[in-house]
């Protein structure tokens, strides 16, 4: 084999082992951060959940206090 052929297959084949490489280190990162992205998916809805249920809470609170300044209301005469 001369040197021009050598030096052909060497300018072809560099640009295609870096595609594979670059192809094979997409598909991993992309399975990575998929399974990141899931666990943080579930972090943040269990974040929502939470906060869900302690602003119900809070607005039941709300609710009986405004029930009771409405009886008080009422039994002071203090009608609006």
């Amino acid at each position: 084999m001369d040197n021009d052929g050598l030096q052909f297959y060497i300018l072809v084949a560099t640009p295609l082992v870096g595609i594979l490489t670059n192809t094979s280190l997409f598909i991993h990162l992309s399975g990575t951060m998929n399974t990141r992205f899931a666990g943080l998916e579930s972090k943040v809805d269990s974040r929502f959940e939470r906060m869900d249920a302690r602003f119900d809470t809070l607005m039941g609170k709300v609710i009986e206090i405004d029930n009771r300044l409405t009886r008080v209301e009422d039994r002071m005469g203090m009608k609006p």
